[in-house]
């Protein structure tokens, strides 16, 4: 649980390429007074627009969120990280939730996913596009984990894509994540 008693409710969200969770993270931010990070935009940089840079660099070499999840207490605000993390970060998930943070997983059937990586990346200036074949890659890492996933963020895996495989709108996967979450209800 938080180290404060009067701590903002944190949300994490990860999960498959494509499947909104920048979306929600940006949608939040706008709309609910939510922090947003995108741990991937820019190298990290929405970590370092915060000043809680120091303290992820910290919480990724120690495993410990309580020095980082301080930081992002001080912001005064709650907290929406996204990051679409390789399986090397998994550690992470255990001590965010230790935290009282909310750890989600977005996922996709896997074409669907594709198909909108494709389309977000021709929308990119050509020398800033990520090649498809790192979107396989991933894929085939999220794949193989797929029990420890399921373990991680048991009850909190949410479909990001429709049943015609286009990005659902933030708002109906915050009336899903809401109706699904105690605490979110309240806040």
């Amino acid at each position: 649980m938080p180290s404060y008693p009067n701590a903002p409710h944190h949300l994490f969200i990860a999960g498959v390429p494509c499947t909104g969770k920048s979306l929600l993270g940006k949608w939040l931010g706008k709309n609910c007074g939510y922090v947003h990070i995108d741990a991937e935009r820019k190298g990290g940089v929405d970590f370092d627009t915060v000043g809680v840079h120091p303290e992820w660099v910290r919480f990724l070499r120690s495993g410990t969120a309580e020095e980082f999840i301080r930081a992002v207490d001080r912001l005064g605000k709650p907290l929406v990280l996204n990051w679409g993390f390789p399986k090397e970060y998994f550690f992470i998930v255990l001590p965010l939730k230790h935290e009282g943070v909310d750890a989600w997983w977005f996922t996709g059937e896997r074409g669907a996913a594709r198909g909108a990586f494709g389309e977000r990346e021709e929308k990119r200036p050509e020398a800033e596009r990520i090649p498809v074949g790192l979107f396989d890659q991933q894929m085939d890492q999220i794949e193989r984990q797929g029990p420890i996933i399921e373990l991680l963020f048991r009850g909190r895996i949410i479909k990001g894509l429709d049943s015609h495989g286009r990005q659902r709108k933030p708002e109906e996967l915050w009336e899903e994540m809401t109706s699904r979450s105690e605490r979110l209800k309240k806040s």
